[in-house]
């Protein structure tokens, strides 16, 4: 890490971003063993941690950029020849990790490429050197389905087999399931479609089996109708050993999963695109919905260099059924999930575990420390967050619209001891509402609160009749309806299964979007809510930044916050002093920047939290909040202590 007091003096907030990102993403990526696998070398620094797979007639690229700050959208050149000639789509949005699959190639080829980014800012492209890759056609595997029973689900029952899917498959139900040991499934960049008619919980592919098993390089996506709860990759009840890679997800039903496995052990999760499109949970306070949810009782958990895309609440969420587990290590991975729902966040990790070089630019809260021992570092976290639905099970409704504030990394309970935060960036930004007027696409719904674009079948005075919907009572109660170019849009009133209602016009029915206008929620960089007075947390060599873009700033309650920015958000600390020589949090040698509060609570403090070192920085852009203090509602003896201890306030 660079020395962030020699580097943040700088007037200029762009300059002040720039200068800090030069840190992190040097990693050497771990020697895969799965057949076709192949790490680089690198020479051009632009395509870091380069990771290949190739199966008989397809292949997975995947690639980081140099910089864990930097993004780009990207796609991959190849061909037969150098001359190259065939691409794939780009990515829709910039990300620092990058994802592609080459499918429909024909086996014993040499095949050449080289990967593109595309800069967003200044559409620079920057190219990789050309490479090659040679498929070849793989002996002593059984063929699915041509060798096995057309009977779904297909059953993989010969121990220490290669499967190989040689095309699409889709079922009603589940359509694979593993139920012997050291099986390798090898979708060969083939799609599989799961739940396409049926009221069961199913999945796409179900870890059944004592384990060494894996499953590699294909897609798995949710089909028409299937029960809440189902998931594209499933292993329940199995401690054993499971590796999975090259995978690409895509859900879309209440509840689903991408990936979920419950007593895991001894698992490795790397190098896979998670995507959801969920947006309907039974409710906020039970399993819901995250894009890999992992309970284990034993530990050896790796989940790392995978990008993870959406949902609607939790990002990547671990939880230990057993004192006795270890080894939890989550790194590298590019989370950019959507928390739709209140109290979700990016990263949950269990106690003890070892979190690192991830990066995180959701819409929603960051990270989420429970438990003791957690060891946090070089994460990059740029974030925002707006509005969620907090809400009672299905059935006890109704949903609720909360405002409330944004955390970056968060402690929180008697059980956040003993953590160890530092050297990474924490940057959250409120922004002004953002009314997009119902325009742009569902998958780009965290920006432009685009959730359903459809036809409806009718458009009478006061409601909108959608018959191909099934919606649950009440769920798009304001929200907003485009259903006219030429008409604002509609405020929702309320909804049935086919009907929203509101103040529309009698028209000839025609497209529709329903929509939310984002208004933005206050930042807390750095959230301490950890009650044990011992609990001997320590934070220290971190930036943590948070922005308001409101000139006029208040501070409400829960469930509406208001318009503010934080830089330290204390949450009841109220639990009393540490023992001698002890203390719930050390804060020490940060940088925080704010251009609002360095400090805000609503409690008198009056645990040890010992604040030292730290260099505060009221920040000119996009401009200063007018304030009598930075430090607000924390009590005057803690106050004094912040002001009297070792740190610099640049105001």
């Amino acid at each position: 890490m660079p020395n962030k007091k020699n580097i943040f003096l700088s007037v200029s907030l762009a300059i002040l971003v720039a200068s800090v990102f030069v840190v992190i993403t040097s990693a050497v990526l771990m020697k895969q063993e799965a057949d076709g696998e192949k790490d680089y070398s690198v020479q051009n620094h632009s395509f870091k941690n380069q990771w290949s797979f190739y199966s008989e007639t397809s292949g997975v690229l995947y690639w980081q950029l140099e910089d864990i700050s930097m993004a780009a959208r990207s796609f991959v050149e190849y061909g037969k020849t150098k001359s190259l000639g065939i691409k794939t789509q780009i990515t829709r949005k910039p990300r620092w990790s990058h994802f592609h699959r080459l499918k429909d190639l024909e086996p014993e080829t040499t095949y050449y490429y080289r990967m593109v980014n595309i800069l967003p800012e200044t559409q620079e492209r920057q190219e990789s050197e050309i490479n090659s890759f040679t498929l070849k056609k793989k002996k002593n595997v059984i063929r699915v389905p041509d060798d096995i029973i057309d009977v779904k689900p297909y059953i993989l029952d010969q121990k220490n087999a290669y499967y190989l899917l040689t095309k699409d498959i889709r079922a009603e139900g589940t359509a694979i399931e593993i139920a012997a040991e050291g099986i390798t499934l090898d979708l060969d960049g083939h799609t599989v479609t799961f739940g396409d008619n049926t009221a069961e919980q199913v999945y796409g592919v179900r870890f059944a089996d004592p384990g060494n098993t894996k499953l590699c390089n294909g897609h798995i996506s949710q089909g028409k109708r299937s029960r809440d709860y189902s998931a594209a990759v499933a292993s329940l009840d199995r401690p054993v050993p499971t590796e999975i890679f090259g995978i690409s997800t895509d859900v879309h039903l209440p509840n689903a999963f991408p990936v979920m496995m419950t007593h895991a052990n001894s698992i490795n999760i790397h190098h896979n695109s998670i995507y959801s499109r969920v947006t309907e949970i039974e409710c906020r306070h039970y399993p819901g919905n995250a894009l890999m949810r992992i309970t284990t009782y034993g530990g050896d958990v790796h989940i790392h260099d995978n990008l993870l895309t959406e949902g609607c609440q939790w990002g990547i969420k671990i939880r230990i059924k057993s004192r006795s587990a270890k080894n939890i290590e989550i790194d590298h991975n590019d989370i950019q999930h959507h928390q739709q729902y209140v109290n979700g966040y990016a990263l949950s990790p269990s106690a003890g575990a070892i979190v690192h070089h991830n990066k995180v630019t959701s819409s929603g809260r960051g990270v989420h420390l429970t438990g003791e021992g957690t060891q946090f570092y070089n994460n990059y976290i740029d974030t925002k967050g707006h509005q969620q639905l907090s809400d009672y099970p299905a059935r006890t409704r109704p949903f609720k619209h909360r405002l409330i504030e944004l955390h970056g990394i968060k402690f929180e309970g008697t059980s956040a001891k003993n953590c160890e935060i530092y050297d990474n960036f924490v940057r959250i930004t409120q922004y002004l509402p953002v009314d997009s007027d119902g325009v742009g696409a569902p998958e780009d719904k965290m920006d432009n609160g685009v959730y359903i674009r459809s036809t409806a079948t009718s458009i009478e005075k006061d409601q909108l009749v959608d018959k191909k919907q099934n919606w649950e009572k009440d769920r798009w109660r304001y929200y907003f309806v485009k259903y006219n170019p030429n008409l604002p849009p509609a405020k929702i009133t309320g909804n049935n299964a086919t009907t929203l209602y509101g103040d529309f016009k009698n028209l000839i029915p025609g497209e529709y979007t329903i929509y939310m206008i984002w208004e933005y929620v206050p930042p807390t960089p750095l959230n301490l809510a950890c009650y044990d007075p011992n609990g001997m947390n320590e934070i220290y060599d971190n930036t943590f930044i948070g922005i308001t873009h409101y000139k006029d700033v208040w501070k409400g309650d829960y469930g509406d916050t208001g318009d503010w920015a934080t830089a330290i958000m204390l949450i009841a600390m109220t639990k009393g002093p540490a023992e001698a020589g002890k203390y719930s949090a050390y804060v020490h040698d940060n940088e925080f920047f704010s251009n609002d509060l360095f400090f805000n609570s609503g409690w008198n403090i009056n645990m040890t939290i010992k604040v030292e070192g730290n260099t505060f920085t009221l920040l000119k852009e996009p401009f200063t909040t007018v304030r009598t203090s930075r430090i607000f509602d924390v009590g005057l003896d803690f106050e004094q202590q912040i002001r009297s201890s070792d740190n610099v306030f640049i105001e």
